[in-house]
């Protein structure tokens, strides 16, 4: 397919056509769409500013001859992203929260001036002190393979559904599956923010109506087909005509190239949160051809490799904003020697950002693969094999439809009159392939957060895109050699993260080193997780040490307790027990002392109100009241003596002087058997009462 023709425009300056000598021409030209772009870099160590005095230096650097060079006629230096200190203060506050370093882009500078003198100016402001660079961008383009024309058929009443002509909506491994993600809460791409960067977009398309910011950043340009397709794909209405977005629940604007493409990149960051995605709809004409313009795109590369625009992106992606980047259409192995050249006016320090190794600016970079044979009648390869056109290498992460892509504009799928009801069947480039992984990501951050989870980081992203989804396939002339990543599958994303399976099957895995990357990241969550669980098992162990050891003191308090108590109820007994042994014994004493038993004599003794006689014949005793005394007297006598020798054991052998030792020894061998027994029962029933204790 003839690609799009464009025409090219060159200016010059009256003061470069009088100046003598041979005149450096200018490689780059404009496009309808981009123009070149001189771009300075200052030497940080200068820390330069612009005051109402011209370029001033805070680190000593003499810039009379930087002031001479920017204060010609028709020459202007202007912060590329805006002022100095307020980008410098900007990028401290970022720190804190931010994904990795965040770029300086305090250094940049954009110089306006007449086109043909960009080269000139580049190569004299190089040499000034202060400044570390200075080189001239080709015009920006987006990368597009469309010549369609609108039908000049009228368009019927209402506009037929198209969503069956989307076959990239379809599971894998034709499509990214985006119906199975509509089955998921969020998984339409609610609460996710996009912004286009490009050119111009009709954002007042009849399909178009729902979730659209309009143009946020830039003045668009009136050609809207290309940027009217491309958000077509991504947010197309959810609706019962026309097309329908992959996330078409998300919030769509778009950000206009028409300034400075790093400094429109840096707004529409700015315009974003962490989970939210960049599209960069761009590429331009790189060293293969001298940087020249071509109609064919032969050549023309990711615009990453610039390192205004990679700072960009790195600052995007600093602030947690996936940016996903045309690997563009010029057909180049971007593994080539030739990318790692430093071309003219570039700092020494630069060093080819394709190599991931050198540097990464964090990017989703997407290539274009054919689609399923027969679609829309035409086969383009085998299905997922690169096409012709894409840039290949190992920097490219990902694939999209890069032919036959149904989506709003062009009009020749449905024409007419008013371009606000026109659609295509016939969208391609890598401009085709880009939107369509972005609504994979969109539909991907949606079901997440509508889970409760975490977006996914830039990095996590693009890991993931590599490690699932549908291959690449060989098509004769185009091995799936040539890299241009696997055909995202939203099915197996959500999946693995919305769902929680993480355990991928062999056969989805298609790039071992980034599942080792992603692999590295969820075992640093895992050991996170675990160190957490650790830690509250730590504290709950401490709590329970510390309950325990409560209980423990509890327990011993109430032991303690339990053993005072018991001793003061021993000592309160024992102290009973004196308490009844001195009555006992002072009662037995007393008696004693009233019955004083006389050998042969008989004695009268007061009773207590009684009167007893008490006979002491050959030391017998017998009692009896004095007024009945006769014949019962003996067997009243008789019971004394039996009380009495009951008793006779308090009695000490001090207060029984009566008594020889013999009997006492006697009498206490016998008391002493029955103290013996008394004892061992006591200490019986106190171990018993000891083990109760213990077990209550």
């Amino acid at each position: 397919m003839p690609p799009r023709k464009r025409t090219s425009a060159r200016t010059s300056s009256a003061k470069a056509a009088a100046r003598s000598g041979p005149r450096r021409e200018s490689t780059t030209r404009a496009s309808t769409y981009g123009v070149p772009e001189l771009i300075v870099i200052a030497d940080p160590a200068a820390a330069l500013r612009i005051g109402v005095g011209g370029v001033e230096s805070g680190g000593g650097a003499d810039t009379r001859a930087l002031n001479r060079v920017v204060s010609r006629a028709a020459v202007t230096l202007r912060p590329l992203f805006g002022p100095e200190e307020r980008v410098r203060q900007e990028a401290r506050q970022l720190a804190p929260s931010a994904i990795g370093p965040v770029p300086d882009l305090s250094v940049y500078y954009h110089v306006e001036a007449p086109e043909g003198d960009l080269a000139d100016l580049a190569e004299e402001l190089a040499g000034t002190e202060g400044v570390q660079a200075a080189y001239v961008k080709p015009a920006g383009e987006p990368p597009v393979l469309n010549d369609m024309q609108p039908s000049p058929e009228d368009a019927p009443p209402s506009t037929p559904d198209f969503v069956g002509n989307q076959l990239y909506l379809e599971p894998a491994p034709g499509g990214v599956d985006a119906r199975y993600a509509w089955t998921w809460p969020g998984g339409g791409g609610a609460g996710v923010s996009i912004v286009d960067c490009e050119w111009g977009w009709r954002f007042d398309h009849e399909d178009l109506t729902v979730g659209q910011g309009g143009i946020v950043v830039g003045t668009g340009s009136t050609d809207t087909n290309h940027g009217t397709a491309v958000i077509g794909e991504i947010s197309g209405d959810r609706n019962a005509f026309g097309i329908t977005g992959i996330c078409p629940d998300a919030f769509i604007r778009g950000a206009a190239f028409s300034g400075p493409t790093a400094a429109t990149i840096r707004s529409a960051a700015d315009r974003l949160g962490a989970g939210d995605i960049i599209l960069l709809e761009i590429h331009r004409a790189g060293p293969r051809h001298n940087f020249e313009r071509r109609d064919d795109q032969l050549g023309y590369i990711a615009i990453e490799w610039w390192p205004d625009d990679f700072d960009a992106i790195r600052y995007a992606n600093s602030r947690g904003i996936l940016v996903v980047e045309a690997a563009g259409n010029g057909a180049e192995n971007l593994d080539d020697q030739i990318y790692s050249v430093r071309p003219p006016g570039f700092p020494v320090s630069w060093t080819n950002p394709f190599n991931r190794s050198n540097r990464d600016s964090g990017a989703v970079v997407v290539g274009a693969g054919a689609p399923p044979p027969g679609t829309h009648g035409v086969s383009w390869g085998a299905d997922r094999s690169r096409l012709d056109f894409s840039n290949y290498g190992a920097l490219i992460d990902a694939q999209g439809w890069g032919r036959e892509v149904t989506s709003t504009g062009y009009g020749d799928l449905q024409g007419g009159g008013d371009a606000r009801i026109w659609y295509t069947n016939r969208f391609s480039g890598t401009s085709s392939a880009s939107p369509i992984v972005v609504g994979v990501l969109g539909s991907l951050q949606g079901a997440l957060r509508a889970a409760g989870k975490t977006p996914m980081t830039p990095a996590t992203a693009r890991a993931w895109l590599r490690a699932t989804g549908s291959p690449q396939q060989d098509e004769p002339g185009r091995p799936a050699t040539q890299r241009i990543g696997n055909r995202p599958d939203l099915r197996a994303l959500i999946q693995a993260h919305v769902k929680g399976n993480l355990a991928l099957d062999k056969s989805t895995v298609k790039d071992a080193k980034d599942v080792k990357i992603e692999n590295k990241e969820f075992k640093n969550e895992k050991a996170e997780v675990k160190e957490r669980k650790e830690k509250i098992e730590v504290k709950e162990h401490k709590n329970e040490g510390k309950e325990f050891k409560n209980e423990g003191k509890e327990f011993k308090n109430e032991k303690a307790e339990v053993k005072e108590r018991k001793e003061k109820i021993e000592v309160k007994e024992h102290k009973n027990e004196g308490k009844e042994f001195k009555n006992e014994k002072a009662e037995v004493k007393e008696r004693k002392e009233k019955v004083e038993v006389i050998e042969g004599k008989n004695v009268l003794v007061d009773g207590g109100g009684k009167n007893f006689v008490v006979e002491g014949g050959g030391g017998g005793v017998v009692i009896d009241p004095v007024p009945g005394a006769g014949s019962a007297i003996e067997a009243r006598l008789s019971a004394l003596e039996q009380s009495v020798a009951a008793l006779t054991h308090f009695i000490g052998a001090d207060l029984r002087p009566d008594l020889g030792a013999g009997a006492l020894a006697r009498e206490a061998d016998v008391y002493g058997q029955a103290d013996s027994a008394k004892h061992g029962k006591d200490a019986a029933d106190g171990k018993a009462g000891k083990e109760n204790l213990a077990e209550g």
